[in-house]
């Protein structure tokens, strides 16, 4: 499997369909937030726990590490040159993405349970 797997055209877009639902999630958030009665951790928490709401949070993560993943690897693709650093900085740029996001589907999963 190569490191160029996503070129051309589909990074751009996949970049771009992101970028529209990440604001769209937050927007949507901000939203919910200032229509809230209370501010407080459980009524947060069960606005979380809403299936309606897990599903785009669960969607907003994706969205937010493939749009993370596309830009800094084209950062490190552009000004890493040497092939073993670029190889070990988009391990662990990739290690750190999926550690993060299966975090968050532990929590999002662990809402649907409890």
């Amino acid at each position: 499997m190569s490191l160029y797997v996503l070129e051309g055209l589909r990074p751009w877009v996949i970049q771009r369909v992101s970028a529209v639902y990440i604001v769209v999630f937050i927007l949507y958030a901000v939203f919910c937030f200032y229509s809230a009665d209370t501010i407080a951790y459980e009524s947060w928490k069960n606005w979380l726990y809403n299936p309606f709401n897990t599903t785009v949070v669960g969607i907003f993560v994706i969205a937010l590490l493939f749009h993370a993943w596309i830009g800094m690897r084209d950062v490190v693709l552009d000004y890493v040159h040497n092939i073993m650093l670029r190889i070990f900085i988009l391990a662990m740029l990739l290690g750190a993405l999926i550690g993060s996001g299966l975090w968050v589907f532990r929590i999002l999963l662990l809402s649907a349970v409890g």
